[in-house]
């Protein structure tokens, strides 16, 4: 198997693992990664959101709509130009991540970890070559 898709299965494996997690708590990955997204750039649009977390736009669109019906984000349009809407961190949404992190859901002890096998070192470079991996990536795709 090719390292791409060996890449590609480990993490499709814990996104499968992550989300049965997560819906104990009546939510899916990406509506979680979105409300973290809005926790650590405050009020964000949805195409700054979409780029950002290397979604298209129409999925950005309607994982944000569940998010805004969950009460964990607000959407607010631009006076100025109604096509431009901005979402920012509900009250409840701040509750939810809090509640997630305190209860370590999704932490390698909870969920598992694949890479436990690796020692320290092993672990830090596979980190270093990833990140090279990820740079590359932004450039030729």
């Amino acid at each position: 198997m090719d390292e791409i898709a060996s890449m590609g299965l480990v993490y499709a494996l814990w996104r499968r693992r992550a989300s049965r997690v997560l819906a104990a708590s009546g939510i899916s990955l990406n509506q979680l990664q979105l409300i973290q997204l809005a926790r650590r750039r405050g009020a964000i649009s949805l195409s700054a959101a979409a780029e950002e977390l290397s979604w298209d736009r129409p999925t950005t669109t309607l994982v944000a709509r569940k998010c805004v019906a969950g009460k964990w984000l607000f959407l607010k349009r631009s006076a100025a130009d109604r096509r431009s809407s901005r979402l920012s961190l509900s009250g409840e949404g701040e509750e939810l991540l809090d509640k997630l992190e305190a209860a370590r859901a999704l932490a390698p002890e909870s969920l598992g970890d694949p890479l436990d096998l690796l020692d320290s070192t092993e672990r830090a470079e596979l980190g270093r070559m990833l990140d090279k991996v990820l740079r590359r990536a932004r450039d030729v795709l």
